[in-house]
C-alpha cells in the first residue's frame, strides 16, 4: 500500500547504507529494500496471445494491479507495478525499478562498483511513420520517492533506450541520476546536452516529465521498441553484511508514445486517483475477526478518503461512488454514493471523506474479507479509454487471526548494527480486545546479498508497564530469520509454550502487551518496516539496559496471532500444512481468463471441494466458497492468481496458478 518520514534519533535513512562501519554506534537505521515482488511468472503469463506489433498510441499508467507489468504491452517481469513506493504520483500505480530481479532477488551480478539490474521493454510497435509525424515518448519519473535513492555515483542511473530494427541494436537516448547531494541530473543523447535539472533536499519526493522525440530513420520502422534500464551499485562491503539490501529505486507512470505531438504535449486530459484506499480500522490494519465484536466499537473509522487529481486544463465534474462487497460470505454488497463532485479546477488534486454508514457484521465465523471499492464516473470518450484504469481503487480489509499495524508491504528494513549492539532489544506493543491464547508471532525478513541475515534471536513477550515493555512473559531461543518464497511474506513463528492473555472485561480494561526480539551480534536483524503507517509511538528498542521510543516514523513488520489451533494462520498462498494431492485432480480454463474460470473436475463431485482464490501477494482475495463448475472473476484486477481447491471430506489441498488478462 501516506508518506515516508525521518526520525528524529538518528535522521539516518536510506543514505545510511552508504556509512562506514567505524561510524556505526548501537543506533537505529533504516536502509533500502527490496520490492514486494510476485512469485515467478507462469508460461501462461509469458506468452500474448496479441499480434507482433502494436499501434499507436501506447500508453500505460500501471493502474491495472500490483505484480508484474501489463504483458500485452511490456516484454519482461524485472520491473515492480505497485501503489505503495511512489510519493504522490501524477496517478494511481507506478512502475519501480530497483536491484532485484524478476522473482525478487538480489541480481547475481550486484556487486558496490556499478551493475546492470532491471529493464522494461515495450512490445514491438508499428512505428513505420515519417519525420514528420512528430513522434514523442513522454513518461514521468521519481529517484526513490518512498524507498532508497542511488548513491551519488553516475553508473546509478536511469537509461532510456530505442531499438533500431534494421541493424537489431539498442542506442541510449535519454538518462538521469540523483546525487547524495539531492541534485537530479538530465543527459539528453539526441540533443547531446547534459544538465542539473533540480536541486533540494526533496529531490527524491517529487515526479518529473521528460518529453524524448523519435525522429531518426532507423527508429521509424516496423518493430521498433524502446526500454527502460536502471544501474545501480550495492555499499561498500562492511561489518554489516545485513545492509547489503536492495537499493537504488526509480519509479515511472504515464508512459505515452504518440505521433502528432510537440515537446509542448506535456498535458494529460484525465482525472485519477492518486492515493489507494486505507484500512477502515482506526488503530489496526487487520484484527483476529472473533476479537471483532469487542473491538469494533473502538476500531471501526466512520470515514472513507478518497484523492484524485485532475491532469489536465479542464474542468472536471464527476460522480464518486462506493461498495463494501463481502468476498468470503457472500453477504449483500453494500453500495452508496458520495454524489457528483464539485467541478475540480485543472491540475488540482482533492481528498473527499465519505462517512459509510457502516460497519462489519461478525458471523460467528473465524474468518472474514471484505473489499472496499470507489470508483469515479468520469466520461465514455473513447480517447480516455487507456486511462480508466485509475479510476477505480480497492482495499482488502482482511479479518483472520492476527493484529497488524503494517500493510504488508516493506519500503525499508529496520535493524539496530554496530558496536554494543550485541544485547540490543526491540518491541512493538499491541493491544487485544478478547481474552485468547497467543499462537504464534509473524515476522517478515528481508532478504539480504547471499541471504546474509541469519543470525540467531530470541523471540520475546512483554508485559505492559506504564507504556513500555516491562516483565517477560514469554520467551524462545535459537531462533533464525526464515524467507518465504516471494517478498513481503511472513514467516510464522509458532510459539512451544502459548500464553493466555486474559483480563478484565467488565471494566474493557483491553490487555496492552509487547512482542519483539533480542540480537546477539553486531549485525542487524533486517526486518521489514512499513513507512506507510506510522506506529512509533508503539516501537520500543533497547541497547544499554533503558527502554527508548523509537525515532523512526513507520512500522515494524510483526504480528501477534491469536485463536485455539493455527488452522487460520494466513502467511503465503503457498504454505499448507503438509497437504496432500486431492483424491479428483482438476483442470481450469481459460487460463490466461478474462472474466470468468471454468473448473472441470474428473467426476462431478463439485460439492465435495470448497476453493480459494489468492493474489500474487497471498492475499486471501476470495476464500472458502463451494466449488462451482464457474468462478466469477469480474470484481478482481488483472494479474496473478492461485486457485486452492480443498476437499471437504479428507482436507486434502491442490493449488494451481492463472492469469486475469484483459
Amino acid at each position: 500500500m501516506k508518506s515516508i518520514h525521518y526520525g528524529s534519533i538518528v535522521m539516518m535513512l536510506c543514505f545510511m547504507i552508504f556509512l562506514s562501519p567505524s561510524s556505526l554506534h548501537s543506533q537505529e537505521i533504516l536502509i533500502g529494500v527490496g520490492s514486494s515482488r510476485p512469485l515467478q511468472k507462469s508460461e501462461a503469463q509469458k506468452v500474448s496471445g496479441y499480434p507482433d506489433t502494436l499501434s499507436l498510441p501506447f500508453i500505460d499508467d500501471f493502474a491495472r494491479g500490483v505484480g508484474y507489468p501489463f504483458d500485452n504491452l511490456w516484454e519482461d517481469n524485472y520491473a515492480y507495478v505497485n501503489y505503495q513506493y511512489p510519493v504522490d504520483p501524477p496517478s494511481i500505480g507506478v512502475v519501480t525499478m530497483d536491484a532485484l530481479d524478476g522473482e525478487g532477488m538480489l541480481y547475481p551480478n550486484a556487486n558496490s562498483t556499478g551493475f546492470e539490474a532491471d529493464k522494461l521493454t515495450s512490445k514491438p510497435l508499428d512505428l513505420d511513420l515519417e519525420p514528420s509525424d512528430s513522434v514523442y515518448l513522454s513518461f514521468y519519473y521519481q529517484p526513490g520517492g518512498r524507498g532508497d535513492t542511488s548513491g551519488g555515483e553516475f553508473q546509478d542511473s536511469l537509461i532510456l533506450q530505442y531499438y533500431s530494427p534494421d541493424s537489431a541494436r539498442w542506442q541510449n537516448m535519454w538518462s538521469t541520476s540523483y546525487s547524495r547531494e539531492d541534485t537530479l541530473y538530465l543527459r539528453n543523447y539526441a540533443a547531446g546536452s547534459f544538465e542539473k535539472i533540480y536541486t533540494g533536499t526533496l529531490g527524491h519526493r517529487k515526479f518529473y516529465q521528460a518529453m524524448v522525440p523519435v525522429k531518426k530513420e532507423k527508429h521509424l520502422k516496423k518493430g521498433f521498441r524502446f526500454r527502460f534500464r536502471n544501474y545501480a551499485s550495492l555499499s561498500e562491503p562492511n561489518e554489516v553484511p545485513s545492509m547489503a539490501g536492495n537499493i537504488d529505486h526509480w519509479h515511472l507512470d504515464l508512459i505515452r508514445l504518440d505521433k502528432h505531438r510537440t515537446h509542448r504535449d506535456t498535458i494529460i486530459n484525465d482525472i485519477a486517483f492518486v492515493k489507494p484506499l486505507e484500512s477502515l480500522l482506526i488503530n489496526y490494519e487487520s484484527v483476529p475477526w472473533r476479537h471483532w465484536p469487542d473491538a469494533k466499537d473502538y476500531e471501526m473509522s466512520n470515514r472513507i478518503n478518497i484523492t484524485y487529481r485532475n491532469l489536465g486544463n479542464k474542468v472536471w465534474k464527476i460522480s464518486r461512488e462506493f461498495e463494501i462487497i463481502d468476498r468470503m460470505w457472500d453477504n449483500e454488497t453494500e453500495t452508496f454514493t458520495g454524489g457528483s463532485g464539485d467541478d475540480i479546477p485543472p491540475f488540482t488534486k482533492e481528498t473527499y471523506p465519505r462517512n459509510p454508514d457502516y460497519i462489519f457484521t461478525y458471523n460467528g465465523r473465524d474468518s472474514a474479507l471484505f473489499e472496499i471499492k470507489s470508483y469515479l464516473v468520469t466520461d465514455t470518450l473513447s480517447e480516455r479509454a487507456p486511462y480508466r484504469w485509475n479510476d477505480t481503487i480497492r482495499y482488502f480489509q482482511k479479518f483472520y487471526n492476527y493484529y497488524a499495524y503494517d500493510d504488508g508491504t516493506a519500503e525499508n528494513g529496520y535493524g539496530i548494527p554496530g558496536e554494543g549492539s550485541e544485547n540490543a532489544r526491540v518491541a512493538m506493543k499491541f493491544r487485544t480486545y478478547t481474552p485468547d491464547t497467543l499462537q504464534a508471532i509473524q515476522i517478515y525478513f528481508n532478504q539480504t546479498l547471499d541471504n546474509a541475515s541469519r543470525n540467531s534471536f530470541k523471540l520475546m513477550i512483554w508485559e505492559n508497564d506504564k507504556g513500555k515493555p516491562g516483565e517477560v512473559i514469554y520467551e524462545q531461543e535459537g531462533l533464525k530469520p526464515v524467507y518465504e518464497d516471494s517478498v513481503n511474506q511472513f514467516h510464522n513463528y509458532v510459539l512451544d509454550k502459548k500464553p493466555y492473555l486474559h483480563f478484565d472485561t467488565t471494566r474493557k480494561n483491553y490487555r496492552d502487551f509487547f512482542i519483539g526480539y533480542q540480537k546477539f551480534n553486531t549485525d542487524m536483524l533486517n526486518v521489514g518496516f512499513d513507512v506507510n503507517n506510522v506506529n512509533n509511538d508503539k516501537m520500543f528498542y533497547n541497547v544499554a539496559g533503558t527502554w527508548n521510543p523509537s525515532g523512526l516514523n513507520g512500522t515494524l513488520m510483526m504480528r501477534p496471532v491469536f485463536g485455539d489451533h493455527m488452522e487460520y494462520i494466513e502467511t503465503s498462498a503457498d504454505e499448507e500444512p503438509e497437504p496432500s494431492s486431492p483424491e479428483k485432480t482438476f483442470n481450469m480454463y481459460p487460463n490466461p481468463a478474462r472474466n470468468q474460470l471454468n473448473i472441470d473436475l474428473e467426476e462431478n463431485n463439485y460439492s465435495d471441494f470448497t476453493y480459494s482464490v489468492f493474489d500474487i501477494q497471498g492475499r486471501a482475495v476470495i476464500k472458502e466458497k463451494k466449488l462451482k463448475r464457474t468462478i466469477h472473476l469480474e470484481d478482481l484486477p488483472p494479474g496473478m492468481y492461485l486457485l486452492k481447491l480443498r476437499n471437504r471430506h479428507n482436507h486434502s489441498v491442490e493449488v494451481k496458478k492463472f492469469l486475469i488478462s484483459r
